[in-house]
């Protein structure tokens, strides 16, 4: 092969460019999205069982919820990304309605462990 036929192949072909392991990056970029995604999927998913879990444990009914992301209120400073906020709006078995913040998940274990922590608005 020229070395005009070398360059060409290489300018044309960005996984030969590479190195030649074409099959591994194949491989490899679907298998770190589909990771990622479902590392994510269960991370929300085991956030909203702490979040039933706690609330059914405290005799409460949440009304509401929402997933704060950045609005982290009371929990803004002190949470790490491996933990969950919701502000919530629940009903006691009274029947009255409480407003807060419950973070889920533990600073250094995140979604593993079993920790749930509520501040409340009222």
């Amino acid at each position: 092969m020229s070395a005009w036929m070398t360059t060409f192949s290489t300018i044309t072909h960005p996984v030969l460019a590479a190195g030649g392991n074409g099959g591994f990056s194949v491989i490899l970029v679907p298998a770190v999205i589909l990771l990622a995604v479902g590392s994510l999927a269960w991370s929300f998913s085991r956030s909203r069982k702490l979040l039933e879990q706690w609330a059914a444990d405290n005799g409460f009914h949440i009304l509401e919820r929402e997933y704060r992301n950045f609005r982290k209120r009371p929990f803004f400073w002190t949470s790490s990304n491996s933990q969950a906020v919701y502000h919530v709006t629940v009903r006691d078995r009274e029947g009255n309605v409480h407003s807060g913040w419950v973070r889920c998940g533990g600073w250094i274990l995140g979604m593993l462990s079993n920790q749930t922590e509520v501040r409340w608005e009222d």
